[in-house]
């Protein structure tokens, strides 16, 4: 266990149940499952104009999306944002497989650039940092890609995405 002022924080999964299980038993269990859930759930509320038009799934887990359609989203993208939810992320499809180019102008926070071709991950850009007032790197992919995802950086990496993985997408709501 690692020890953050009076507080003793539970270092491992086993740990994290022993001091559940402690003098609290499954009262301890309960109050932390109930906070987990409307902490979950008041999450996932927002206002209509803000819910998810899409989601994809890679190795079963699930990120929602906003779709970049028109030239004015897909050139704007994440920029002249401050933050993106860690579930959350930014999806462009193209009509046809090309070595599309993107950039960093307008970015306040580093990415994930996830290239995509056929329903598969075909190359990634980890941890892309962003330039204050400045365009950052421009970055291609290695192979023809018809789609592109971007997320807010470590999360190929926490969710163990690779080359090669498969992908689900799905569109929930028109733009």
């Amino acid at each position: 266990m690692t020890r953050v002022g009076r507080a003793r924080i539970p270092t491992s999964g086993a740990e994290s149940g022993r001091a559940l299980q402690g003098s609290r038993g499954r009262s301890g269990l309960t109050l932390v499952s109930t906070w987990a859930v409307a902490v979950l759930a008041s999450a996932c509320h927002l206002p209509s104009d803000e819910q998810p038009e899409a989601w994809i799934e890679i190795r079963g887990q699930r990120v929602w999306l906003e779709v970049a359609d028109t030239p004015e989203e897909q050139r704007l993208g994440l920029g002249e944002r401050d933050s993106l939810a860690w579930n959350h992320g930014m999806y462009f499809e193209y009509a046809n497989p090309g070595f599309y180019a993107f950039w960093m102008k307008g970015m306040r926070f580093p990415i994930d650039i996830i290239w995509l071709r056929d329903d598969h991950i075909i190359d990634l850009d980890l941890n892309v940092p962003f330039e204050e007032g400045g365009n950052g790197p421009t970055l291609r992919p290695r192979e023809l890609a018809d789609a592109v995802l971007e997320v807010p950086a470590g999360t190929a990496t926490a969710l163990g995405w690779r080359i090669g993985d498969s992908v689900k997408y799905e569109r929930v709501r028109a733009n």
